[in-house]
């Protein structure tokens, strides 16, 4: 189990909720916490979803697609190995 040292004015938070009755630990409060950051990352990480598949819809719509073929394939991945080596910055909506 991981061991945290909390600085003021943010153990003082933390106490004042449990002196509060709405939790019942300084570690019940800081997990409450994590888990809310937690699932504000997940929101975000599918608003990003979400938004990219509505841009590929949008470009499905207008006509700005390229037929898939293996070839094509390999011509992406050689391009990606090619920048990745060159130093390149990778978009986040490509990243894994």
């Amino acid at each position: 189990m991981a061991r945290i040292d909390i600085n003021d004015p943010y153990e003082d938070y933390l106490k004042s909720l449990v002196d509060a009755g709405l939790f019942r630990s300084v570690t019940a409060a800081a997990e409450n916490a994590i888990y809310r950051q937690m699932v504000e990352d997940e929101k975000l990480r599918l608003s990003s979803v979400s938004a990219a598949i509505a841009k590929g819809e949008a470009d499905i719509q207008a006509g700005s697609t390229v037929r898939y073929t293996s070839s094509l394939m390999t011509e992406i991945s050689e391009k990606g190995k090619q920048a990745a080596l060159a130093g390149k910055t990778i978009k986040n909506e490509v990243k894994p």
